[in-house]
This record gives C-alpha cells, sequence and structure tokens, in this order.
C-alpha cells in the first residue's frame, strides 16, 4: 500500500526565530532550548496550516546539538518542541498539533557528554530521521518534500530519497513558509481546478491610485513565477483585486495571503497605512 506524502521541516530559522535571538549565558548562538524562547516566524503558521488543510503530513526534522555539549538537556529540548507544537495547534483535535511529529539528533561530534558525543546517521545532513519519521509514520518519500534554511537540511532530504526537485531552501526567492508551501501546493497542483480568491482594500477607491494597481498587479504575478502556480486572470476595481489560478481553493487561499502580506508591508512603507483589513475574502470556481 502506497504511503502517504509528507513535508519534513527544519525547525530553527524555518519554523522559529533563532538567530535573531541573543545567546543565552553559557550557550553557543544558534542554541535553544528554551520554551520561553519560542516564536514563529512571519509567515511560519499560515504555510503550515495550509499544508495541513492540503492532506499532507508535516514533520520536523532538527538537529539538537545543544544535548552533546551540554548546554541542554533530552526533557528541555521536548518542551521546546512541544511549545512549538503548542502554537501550531490543531483546531479541529482538542490537544493535538498540526505538527504530525518532531525528531530531535541530541548527537554532535564535538560534544561533552559522553552518552551523546560522536556522529549519528540521524544528525543532518545524513538523512536517518527522516528515514525514520517515513518507516514509522508510513510516508513515502519519493513523493514528499523538504523545507530548511540550510544546505544541510536538503543534503538530508536526498540522502534519505526525497526527490531533489522537491527540496526548498528558504533565500530571497522563497523567502518564509508561505512562500514555500505555495511552491509545495503548485507541484502538487494537477491544475485541472480553477479558483478565485478576492482581497478588498481597507479604504475605498484605494486602487484609483496607479501605484498601488501596478504594485499589486506586479506582486501578483511575481508570486506566481517563482512559487510556479499558473495566474489565470488578475483584475481590479477601485475597492480591490481578485486573482484566479489554476489549483484549488485551498491554494489560492494562500496565494492571496502571501499577496496581502506583501502588498500590505508595501503599503505601510509609502504611505504609513495598511492596504487590506484582516478578512480575507475567498471564491471558489470550477
Amino acid at each position: 500500500m502506497p504511503g502517504r506524502p509528507a513535508v519534513f521541516l527544519d525547525r530553527d530559522d524555518t519554523l522559529i526565530a533563532n538567530r535573531s535571538l541573543s545567546a543565552m549565558p553559557g550557550l553557543r548562538p544558534g542554541d535553544l532550548c528554551d520554551p520561553a524562547r519560542v516564536s514563529l516566524l512571519p509567515g511560519a503558521e499560515e504555510g503550515c496550516r495550509l499544508l495541513h488543510a492540503s492532506g499532507l503530513v508535516l514533520v520536523v526534522v532538527t538537529n539538537q546539538g545543544v544535548v552533546a555539549r551540554g548546554g541542554g538537556t533530552l526533557d528541555e529540548v521536548r518542551q521546546t518542541n512541544d511549545r512549538l507544537r503548542e502554537l501550531l495547534a490543531d483546531p479541529a483535535r482538542p490537544g493535538a498539533s498540526i505538527i504530525d511529529a518532531v525528531y530531535a539528533c541530541p548527537f554532535h561530534p564535538e560534544g561533552s557528554v559522553p552518552r551523546f558525543t560522536g556522529e549519528h546517521a540521524w544528525r543532518k545532513p545524513s538523512g536517518g530521521m527522516i528515514e525514520a519519521a517515513a518507516a514509522e509514520l508510513g510516508i513515502d518519500l519519493r513523493a514528499s518534500w523538504m523545507i530548511g534554511d540550510s544546505e544541510r537540511d536538503i543534503e538530508a532530504a536526498v540522502d534519505a530519497g526525497i526527490p531533489r526537485d522537491n527540496t526548498i531552501l528558504l533565500n530571497e526567492r522563497v523567502p518564509d513558509m508561505l512562500a514555500a508551501a505555495l511552491v509545495v501546493l503548485a507541484g502538487r497542483s494537477a491544475r485541472t481546478e480553477r479558483s478565485t480568491v478576492t482581497l478588498t482594500a481597507e479604504r475605498p477607491g484605494a486602487f484609483e491610485d496607479p501605484r498601488v494597481r501596478d504594485t499589486v498587479i506586479a506582486t501578483a504575478n511575481a508570486i506566481a513565477e517563482r512559487t510556479g502556480l499558473k495566474l489565470v486572470e488578475v483584475t481590479l476595481d477601485a475597492s480591490g483585486v481578485s486573482a484566479t489560478l489554476e489549483a484549488p481553493e485551498v491554494v489560492a487561499v494562500g496565494f492571496g495571503a502571501e499577496l496581502r502580506r506583501l502588498t500590505d508591508a508595501w503599503h505601510r512603507g509609502r504611505f504609513g497605512t495598511p492596504l487590506w483589513p484582516q478578512r480575507l475574502d475567498r471564491e471558489g470556481g470550477a
């Protein structure tokens, strides 16, 4: 019986902030094993919820050499991972998370704790954590994806059997989890369905300004280009925009969220006011 497709996710600086945090006394920069310091990065929640809503298994795979170096315990790492899962709670299952599993490797070759000092098959760039998850959760690696912020994330995925074309390295082109989720879903879409997402501006008449119209259209085209989504049509009136894509409705909603986020940031920077309200209207179409 074929396994389920999954998206494997790095943790630090993919889902939660790390590099931007100040180092704690006695720890190296990048060591994070305190649940109180866990905060989701922009786009992380939206991207994960989009992938979950599309029926994909979500699995976090993270190197935690801090345990080998004596800067944290296995229990502290578990508590930190539990906090991440709490922030990504599943509203349909009280007490559960949309993150299906978290695998953490406590080993490091330069450790000071003998039990965890040395290389290990689970330590990225080796693919051991991904292989273990696939065996335990019934995952089809050939149909799965990897999203991370480091080349070792990509190499671990390839080592485990995920096609390199199904790996996404966060960078300027794909800057966050929401953008990465759109790439995944564009790659999985059969493109037999059309859906439309509509955004209505905060201020009536906002789109009478040609600078706003041009920026929104250019941003929509840029998102489609970098994610591989087929943008069929963009229409504007004085107070909003509608974008039609060859994609399921859930993908169109994610596209709209990314378009709203990027253009709202531009509008705030240029004019000092938001372009969009919090509400997102959506309309599905065959």
